[in-house]
């Protein structure tokens, strides 16, 4: 630590015994004081006073003075040299340290010193000998080691400021969320509240629709009777006159009229009160032929009264009539079949015409938007069937099918195998 120069150079074997010791112990304290001037912590050995009695070369490298000049300084004062009168932090961990060495303990503390403007981790260690006996024992040397762990300080702090920052983007990030979940949850809420409200005026509007519809079959009673009562016996007082005044002619005039006025009392009139649904939509079919001899139609009605449940029956027989009246007015066809059918569990009924279909003159769009077929398909709706309207098969014409699925009670039974 303190040597100037190398040992001498000269040939051990020249020497003499005691010079050979005197320099062989050189050699060893150079290469010692060598080897610890190398080492990048400050290294002090300090007598039983807590002086310094040697240091290495770092005392130079951290500016605190050279080694001849600080030797026999306290440790306090080697490394704080202009201190204050007042104990500073260092001096009171030196203290303590230095007391327990000498009590023969290591003592080990870490500071972040601002004299020094280094982070120092301090080691007190009481320096032991060998007596005549082999036993150690401590003469009140201790050996200081001051290491400095700036860099480890400062990495801690970038960690434990990484850290505070993550914790703070967790944080705010786990609020966002948060509010993003409460705002799901009212969004949510606010959606169930506008499908219940919806689910209310649907509910509310399906019944209105049966309302409506079954208003419509009452006005249609109603009209047919007191058409029945009043101008109906009208017309025959007047027919029963003329056939008086003139038989022949005015007979059959009245007679027209009579039978105009029972088909409008009888297409008023609910068929279902005298015969089946399956019945009544044969009657239809036929009546419907003789008012348009034009339009061949052919009938396909493989069901009985019995096999249509009644509470489909008022449903399938005015289905009928709107669909043969849309394809009078609009299908501009030539052959139109009706057929109704039932497999187990289904009852279909079907009306295809070879008219000029979807995609002429009566688009989609128009056909969709129409009372006949809006009414169409709210009662197959609210029977539980399914309206369907779509071109023919040979891309020609259209094809109008309703489809009911029946309860397991209107079921038919499979027959044994």
């Amino acid at each position: 630590m303190t040597i100037d120069r190398e040992p001498s150079a000269q040939p051990v074997e020249t020497l003499s015994d005691s010079a050979r010791v005197r320099v062989c112990i050189a050699r060893a304290k150079f290469e010692w004081e060598t080897t610890v001037d190398a080492l990048p912590d400050l290294i002090c050995l300090l007598d039983p006073a807590g002086r310094v009695a040697r240091v290495n070369r770092v005392v130079e490298r951290w500016n605190l003075g050279s080694i001849s000049g600080v030797l026999g300084r306290d440790l306090h004062g080697l490394m704080h040299e202009h201190c204050g009168p007042d104990a500073c932090a260092l001096q009171t961990a030196l203290s303590t340290a230095e007391a327990a060495a000498r009590a023969g303990e290591t003592r080990e503390f870490e500071l972040r010193d601002p004299t020094l403007g280094r982070a120092l981790h301090v080691t007190l260690r009481p320096m032991t000998s060998v007596g005549g006996d082999a036993t150690p024992s401590t003469d009140g040397f201790a050996a200081a080691i001051v290491a400095d762990v700036t860099a480890l300080h400062l990495a801690r702090e970038a960690l434990h400021a990484v850290n505070a920052e993550l914790e703070t983007r967790v944080r705010l990030r786990t609020d966002e969320l948060a509010d993003a979940n409460r705002d799901l949850q009212n969004e949510i809420m606010r959606r169930e509240a506008a499908e219940q409200a919806l689910r209310r005026s649907r509910n509310e509007l399906e019944i209105l629709s049966r309302q409506q519809i079954a208003a419509q079959e009452t006005e249609r009673k109603r009209i047919a009777r007191e058409l029945h009562d009043s101008v109906g016996q009208q017309l025959s007082a007047i027919k029963y006159s003329l056939e008086r005044i003139e038989p022949a002619r005015q007979g059959r005039m009245a007679e027209g009229q009579l039978q105009v006025l029972r088909r409008a009392i009888t297409g008023l009139q609910d068929v279902l009160d005298d015969l089946g649904a399956a019945s009544a939509v044969s009657w239809f079919c036929r009546e419907f032929a003789q008012s348009y001899p034009t339009l061949q139609l052919q009938e396909a009605v493989s069901v009985s009264d019995a096999d249509v449940p009644e509470r489909l029956g008022t449903t399938v027989f005015r289905s009928v009539q709107e669909l043969l009246n849309n394809v009078a007015k609009h299908a501009q066809a030539h052959k139109v079949v009706v057929s109704l059918s039932r497999r187990v569990d289904r009852l279909v009924l079907e009306v295809n015409d070879d008219g000029v279909g979807l995609g002429s003159t009566t688009p989609p769009s128009a056909l969709r938007s129409g009372r006949g077929i809006h009414n169409l398909r709210e009662r197959a709706e609210m029977t539980g069937g399914q309206f369907t309207l779509s071109s023919g098969q040979s891309g020609t014409g259209s094809q109008a099918r309703i489809e009911w699925r029946l309860a397991a009670a209107e079921s038919i039974k499979p027959p044994p195998a």
